[in-house]
């Protein structure tokens, strides 16, 4: 039997965008597909209020970073494989390079820089602003090959969709995020550099009476990405616990059906922020310079758990370990190591 034709890359943006469409995280934040060729694929994030993690200096919540670069780079691998098959994360490292806007869209760009029998790996960066890199990220996926991957999976992802026809929602979708008006898309980046926005009184007044009274639940009304994803304080008397409430809309995985890797990279960079906050020696704004994320185990659509232990303050730095589980810390779903940059309030 002859090998079945390669599909064409505008094919392949129509099947991703079926993908994206179909996993309930990025469905319901309506993520576009809106180009895919020989070096990777090019996705775009319009702008919702959900995505803001800090109303009070109007910033994007890194974790939606997290969600962006996975969800990106475990699209770009697809058509790098010499048949589509089930690829779970292994592993994501994630440099931040600037705060991004709340108000403003996101462009991410991947790419699967190798393709051994065992592993895949990719690269991926975002961008609001033309030649204005936000984060990159590097990571590893895992090939379950041929025999571990449903056998209608690439039929799923074709079927009903023709080669050949005209591509008009990535041309509707304007490519070229250099052609995005920016009078479209928001605010552009302002004037004073985020990191160094001051407080006002009312937040700083919040922010000290959470550090001496422990119960920092007023803190996540700041951060409406992890109120829609779930995020609450475990209420414990250890502080540095959290959890992440059960909610079908942070599904990724549909088949199994499992969390997005993404979502679990948000709430434990929410959970290592709000501890660096709460336990520090003082009271001074942490700002992500870098996280390095492990996913051991599928994390199932139950309560998960987060420990975070501040392994490090110095004046300037942080570095926060931060433990995800669900029904026994034992079996850790996942791990982070978060660096961040200490700044005054």
């Amino acid at each position: 039997m002859p090998p079945a034709p390669t599909p064409s890359f505008p094919l392949w943006r129509r099947a991703l965008q079926r993908v994206v469409e179909v996993i309930p995280h990025t469905q319901r934040l309506d993520l576009q597909v809106v180009e895919v060729d020989d070096d990777g694929v090019t996705f775009h994030q319009p702008w919702q209020s959900n995505l803001c993690g800090d109303i009070q200096r109007e910033l994007v919540h890194s974790g939606v970073l997290s969600m962006l670069l996975d969800t990106a780079s475990g699209a770009a691998l697809l058509p790098a494989l010499p048949t589509p098959e089930i690829c779970p994360t292994l592993d994501l490292h994630v440099s931040h390079r600037r705060p991004a806007t709340a108000g403003q869209g996101l462009w991410v760009r991947a790419r699967a820089v190798e393709v051994t029998q065992s592993l895949v790996f990719t690269e991926a960066e975002v961008w609001q602003q033309p030649g204005v890199v936000i984060a990159r990220a590097t990571g590893h996926f895992m090939r379950l090959g041929e025999r571990n991957t449903p056998p209608d999976f690439a039929m799923a992802l074709f079927e009903g969709l023709e080669d050949g026809a005209s591509d008009e929602t990535a041309s509707a979708a304007a490519v070229s995020p250099s052609a995005v008006p920016a009078s479209q898309e928001g605010k552009l980046v302002p004037e004073l550099p985020l990191e160094f926005r001051v407080l006002d009184s009312l937040t700083l007044d919040s922010l000290n009476r959470g550090r001496e009274s422990g119960d920092i639940s007023a803190w996540l009304e700041w951060i409406p990405y992890a109120q829609y994803i779930g995020v609450r304080a475990a209420g414990s008397e250890e502080p540095g616990q959290f959890v992440l409430e059960p909610r079908r809309r942070n599904i990724g995985n549909f088949m199994l059906p499992a969390l997005h890797g993404g979502v679990v990279a948000a709430f434990m960079e929410t959970a290592a922020a709000l501890s660096a906050l709460q336990a520090g020696r003082e009271p001074r704004l942490p700002r992500l310079v870098d996280v390095t994320l492990d996913y051991l185990r599928s994390a199932e659509v139950k309560p998960t758990h987060a420990q975070c232990w501040i392994e490090r303050e110095g004046r300037r730095m942080a570095h926060v370990r931060v433990k995800a589980w669900q029904d026994d810390d034992r079996l850790p779903v996942a791990s982070a190591r978060v660096n961040f940059l200490l700044g005054d309030l």
